[in-house]
């Protein structure tokens, strides 16, 4: 909780400047890069969080690691946020800034999970029919999950869409249980 408020405070500042020097998208592939070395290096994610290690090194790393590859507004963010030892916020601060970034751009994020893999015109249409019915852009993640047996299931915000073979079974058993009981 406490390094969400961190990372929404720092992702903020960071939209904030980002916007006014025109590189929201680039600050954004920046923290994703970051965060995925994070993710999927665990010697560079023990290093950078390690506590043993001085704020010299983390720096000298980042310089190495990142220092021609991220714009210089991201650099110098990764180097605050290990100056103020708050590096283990850094996963948050992706997040929340690719948050500001799509209530900037008026989009809504969408995770559609499907029973079997869909194909790329079947994506296209489902993402074409969401941003009619939202009257929003759409950005999508698409997963897999075989227990749904059929159909897909769509989710966004606070609202489910959920039209699965699964999730109808669900609701007839509930409407079943629902009238014996009011017949008992």
């Amino acid at each position: 909780m406490a390094g969400e408020r961190v990372g929404l405070r720092y992702a903020q500042a960071l939209f904030d400047a980002a916007s006014n020097a025109n590189v929201v998208e680039s600050v954004e592939s920046d923290l994703a890069a970051v965060d995925y070395h994070l993710q999927a290096n665990g010697d560079f994610r023990a290093f950078l969080l390690s506590p043993n290690r001085g704020r010299d090194e983390k720096l000298a790393l980042l310089d190495k690691v990142f220092g021609d590859k991220v714009t210089a507004l991201s650099l110098n963010i990764l180097k605050l946020m290990i100056e103020k030892r708050r590096e283990e916020a850094i996963p948050d601060i992706k997040a929340e800034y690719s948050e500001l970034r799509r209530l900037a751009s008026g989009t809504v994020q969408v995770y559609v999970t499907s029973a079997v893999e869909l194909s790329d015109s079947e994506k296209k249409d489902l993402l074409a029919n969401l941003s009619t019915k939202l009257n929003r852009k759409i950005e999508a993640d698409f997963s897999v999950d075989f227990h749904l047996v059929g159909g897909l299931k769509v989710s966004y915000e606070d609202f489910v869409i959920d039209g699965s073979v699964r999730g109808t079974f669900s609701r007839l058993r509930e409407t079943l249980r629902q009238d014996t009981l009011k017949q008992a």
